[in-house]
């Protein structure tokens, strides 16, 4: 029967404001010990899925480094300390990067990211009638080009790459009547 390793020692092999890498020696019910374990402390993130009245998705392209590729993507970002928790990240995260607000907000449930070695969620929201009410203010390492696709087009295309984003659609499509995609009940 599988049990929870036990964690024989722990430390953190670097800390920063986005990350944090933590070496766990561990040892699993039978007696193997694997050392070191590494695990990634991320906060948590948001992931939003906005629609505005006719039925656009409001989408993100810009270039990420990981992948060192501009990628089309969803409004998403880091769950803040000063947050009132992942909608007020959600909100704030949809004006900042796109000037784009939603007076509806749905939440669509919360996901590990990676739960092999992050113990952090992704929440996911969304935003039902979405409107442009103001201007995004980008952080300092951001460059984002703000684009409006149908929703067909999103659903049915490979349009978004990451996971995250993709499972944010998948969650989200209840919400659609099935005669008409665009509408969101």
């Amino acid at each position: 029967m599988i049990k929870p390793w036990e964690v024989l020692s722990s430390k953190i092999e670097l800390e920063d404001r986005w990350i944090k890498v933590r070496a766990d020696d561990c040892q699993r019910s039978d007696g193997l010990i694997i050392k070191p374990y590494y695990v990634l402390e991320y906060a948590d993130w948001v992931c939003v899925l906005a629609i505005t009245p006719d039925g656009n998705v409001v989408l993100t392209t810009e270039y990420r480094h990981g992948v060192r590729s501009i990628v089309t993507g969803l409004p998403s970002g880091v769950v803040d300390k000063e947050d009132s928790g992942p909608e007020g990240t959600a909100r704030r995260e949809l004006l900042e990067e796109t000037g784009y607000t939603s007076e509806h907000m749905v939440p669509l449930g919360s996901l590990y990211a990676n739960c092999t070695n992050q113990p952090n969620l992704v929440h996911y929201f969304l935003a039902r009638d979405a409107e442009l009410t103001g201007t995004p203010a980008l952080d300092a390492n951001e460059q984002i080009d703000v684009e409006l696709v149908p929703w067909e087009q999103v659903r049915s295309t490979p349009l978004l790459r990451q996971s995250h984003h993709v499972a944010c659609l998948h969650l989200a499509e209840k919400y659609f009547d099935v005669c008409s995609p665009a509408t969101v009940v």
